[in-house]
């Protein structure tokens, strides 16, 4: 019956770890049906048949499956395949309803590398169009991932954009073909009818052979993108610094994915599947970011100063060895085709994070980031943090500041000149309309809006205070309402009557009714709302958002930079500074806005 298979042309490449034998292979269809529920005869079953200058092996049988939307133990009976062709030191396998086990892969299949899946589908000639991103930072607060389509991207979106981002997969266009491909999971893709079983195995050598094109050159468009390096190119005395979990991913495998796993736990004397509240507040739990302190292959992880976990830097990847939280200490992962208990490869939920690579690290090099099983360099931060720095706006007037809003008193107009909102609101500022916007449903500190430049403005201003440093901590929360309310940049729909109104009041804060007006510039309401309704709907009109601090120096940003270009390392914390703060200028380019800090010189 083996005549019969017809497949998309769509296969997972591996490079092959060591050769495989009849053996092998014959323990693995074994395997398969040892596992499977009910399994019936096969269909078909071939070992290592020869084909020009490859082998393939192939299986087929039914076996029966819980219906997911029923509770009842009922199953339906359903047919899986397995193709796998060897050819050279690549291994290709298309599947459908069964998977080589874990024992299998681990032992003869290793992944097959970001770089020969670029140069094999990413070629020069390609046309791109569609593109699925992943965010290198770990900030909770940045967009962590986008997909992108056109007709032709390379022509429809701007390569500043691209600095930050990691291609995971991508769809393009070319003279044999419309190719897709996954790089970190070495699946490659087709469109075409569905083959049979000898056209699968020659499109599979087809594909190899394009693989093994080592004068093959990659589009210069993916190249605009964060790049992956080997770990062994890891320059002496780089560290990580940070991990974290990637709950985004995590999350996807359970609700999304359409082979879902489950998350499960032993009560009750039995396995049982966690609700999906249970499993949201497992994910709730690992959604945070860990110290990664040393720099020796087993690097310990902290959080708030405690030792919860050890990473180990090996040659070819980041392992995580050991993570020690409440919430998944019990906790085990299963495949939802099986019913709940039944699955033979259940792994605790540690295992699961690290045989699936759901991490990141962050490294000392600021360019630097492990992310999904491979490590990347954003190369936009060669040349000191240039880019960086082009945010920071230095304001002598924030040296004198003392508080971030001042005292206050009964029947006083205006805010200490020596608070951060004073001097916004006093030196900063020069737009034509002032809104002060804090306390309530606020959506920044103060609002201003310029009527009379051209291009018109809108701009946000977040304002925090405290003792010039490195720390991250400072920003998390300016930076998590700047990012939160970017949506509201348009200062348009139907939130803004009531936003209008809550200006008539009067500030109060600390339980005194100041005399401070909320419309501080631009003239009575009814003026304000004529003159932002006439701007914002301007086709040029500019968005920024400022966060403005007394807790940062622009030199002791600079310097930092130049010990990072002199080759010396940094304080952990400016590496997290960094990174949360490239995610609030990532997210605010994202809607077309500009992100800005204004701090001391």
């Amino acid at each position: 019956m083996l005549e019969d298979l017809k497949t998309a042309r769509a296969a997972y490449f591996y490079r092959r770890r060591k050769p495989l034998t009849n053996k092998a292979v014959t323990d693995l269809f074994v395997q398969l049906r040892k596992e499977a529920v009910e399994p019936g005869q096969a269909h078909f079953r071939v070992v290592r048949t020869k084909r020009a200058d490859a082998r393939y092996s192939a299986i087929c049988f039914a076996y029966n499956r819980p219906v997911s939307f029923l509770d009842n133990g009922a199953t339906d009976r359903v047919h899986g395949f397995l193709l796998i062709v060897e050819c050279a030191d690549t291994v290709a396998v298309f599947k459908a309803g069964l998977d080589v086990t874990s024992a299998f892969r681990r032992d003869f299949l290793d992944p097959l590398g970001r770089s020969r899946v670029e140069r094999a589908i990413a070629r020069q000639d390609a046309v791109f169009e569609k593109l699925s991103l992943r965010n290198m930072t770990t900030s909770p607060f940045a967009l962590r991932a986008k997909v992108l389509e056109a007709r032709d991207l390379q022509n429809a979106i701007a390569s500043s954009s691209a600095t930050r981002f990691i291609p995971q997969g991508y769809r393009v266009r070319r003279e044999d073909g419309s190719y897709s491909a996954t790089p970190s999971t070495g699946r490659i893709t087709v469109r075409s009818d569905r083959a049979a079983c000898i056209e699968a195995v020659d499109w599979a050598r087809q594909i190899v052979g394009l693989l093994d094109d080592d004068a093959g050159e990659t589009s210069p468009f993916i190249r605009n993108f964060a790049r992956a390096m080997e770990l062994s190119q890891l320059p002496a005395g780089v560290h990580p610094t940070y991990f974290a979990v990637d709950t985004m991913g995590l999350a996807n495998a359970i609700f999304e994915a359409d082979d879902k796993v489950r998350m499960v736990w032993e009560k009750d004397g039995g396995w049982q599947a966690l609700s999906k509240v249970e499993s949201e507040a497992v994910i709730a739990d690992l959604d945070r970011t860990y110290d990664a302190v040393g720099d020796g292959p087993d690097v310990r992880l902290e959080f708030e100063g405690a030792e919860v976990g050890v990473l180990r830097i090996n040659k070819s990847r980041v392992a995580l060895k050991h993570l020690d939280t409440p919430a998944i200490d019990a906790i085990f992962i299963e495949r939802a085709d099986h019913p709940v208990g039944a699955d033979p490869q259940r792994m605790s939920l540690l295992r699961y994070l690290d045989s699936e690579d759901l991490g990141t690290v962050l490294f000392s090099d600021l360019a630097l980031a492990y992310v999904n099983g491979s490590l990347f360099r954003d190369e936009a931060m060669i040349g000191g943090g240039a880019e960086f720095l082009r945010h920071l706006q230095p304001r002598p007037e924030l040296i004198a500041a003392t508080d971030e809003k001042g005292t206050f008193a009964k029947d006083q107009t205006a805010f200490d000149a020596d608070s951060v909102f004073g001097i916004i609101a006093n030196a900063l500022v020069t737009d034509d309309i002032l809104i002060c916007d804090d306390l309530g449903d606020e959506w920044a500190d103060f609002i201003g809006v310029g009527t009379t430049t051209s291009p018109a403005t809108v701009n946000f201003y977040h304002a925090k205070h405290g003792a010039p440093s490195l720390s991250a901590s400072a920003f998390h929360e300016a930076v998590g309402q700047g990012i939160k309310n970017l949506g509201r940049l348009s200062l348009s729909g139907d939130g803004m009557a009531k936003k209008y109104a809550s200006w008539d009041d009067i500030y109060r804060k600390d339980k005194v009714d100041t005399a401070i007006r909320r419309y501080m510039r631009g003239g009575t309401r009814v003026e304000v709302e004529g003159a932002i309704a006439a701007t914002v709907g301007a086709p040029d009109v500019v968005r920024r958002v400022f966060i403005v601090t007394s807790s940062l120096s622009r030199a002791d940003v600079e310097a930092a930079f130049a010990r990072i270009a002199a080759g010396r390392s940094v304080r952990p914390n400016f590496v997290q500074l960094y990174w949360i703060l490239m995610g609030f200028f990532s997210a605010c380019a994202e809607i077309g806005a500009v992100g800005y800090v204004i701090c001391q010189p």
